[in-house]
């Protein structure tokens, strides 16, 4: 993972979400402009968005902090951490200015960048610590943790985001 793939994402995903805004608005892409959450469906979103706060963002967070000294897990959890910070306020900025069905796009976008970007640090981390001290392993298993999470995050956005905004 380096500068050069981040930045590259994060400018097309921005383009792309920019695209999406404005051909939605102009009911170019046949999408609405609302979520239309069932009652059961708007609940299970608050609880998935107050895990996601627990597990997506502080575990990584104390990770960044913990691990700091260590350039291979800063490098890993730095740039999951910029990437997921550029996304909320990407989220934020462009669900007000176009549409909230843009949640989902944006949600779809990050969230498969962000699965490949944790599947490539386990990659990373096996190769460059192989020793399996304590703290590689709780590296390896938090990363397990967030792949296992943004996997199933990925596909609630596919099963029951998508079919609410189409």
């Amino acid at each position: 993972m380096t500068w050069k793939t981040i930045l590259s994402f994060i400018v097309s995903a921005t383009i792309l979400t920019l695209l999406s805004g404005w051909l939605t608005v102009a009911n170019l892409l046949p999408i609405q402009a609302t979520i239309d959450y069932s009652e059961a469906e708007r609940t299970f979103v608050q609880i998935w968005l107050q895990v996601a706060i627990v597990i997506g963002l502080l575990l990584p967070g104390v990770a960044f902090l913990v691990w700091i000294r260590h350039p291979n897990l800063r490098t890993i959890f730095g740039f999951y951490l910029l990437v997921l910070a550029i996304q909320i306020v990407s989220e934020q900025i462009f669900s007000s200015v176009f549409s909230s069905s843009l949640l989902v796009i944006i949600g779809t976008i990050y969230t498969t960048f962000r699965v490949w970007q944790l599947w490539q640090s386990q990659h990373l981390l096996r190769m460059s610590a192989p020793s399996g001290k304590v703290g590689d392993r709780l590296a390896h298993g938090l990363l397990w943790i967030l792949l296992l999470f943004w996997s199933a995050n990925l596909i609630f956005l596919l099963v029951i985001g998508w079919l609410r905004i189409l």
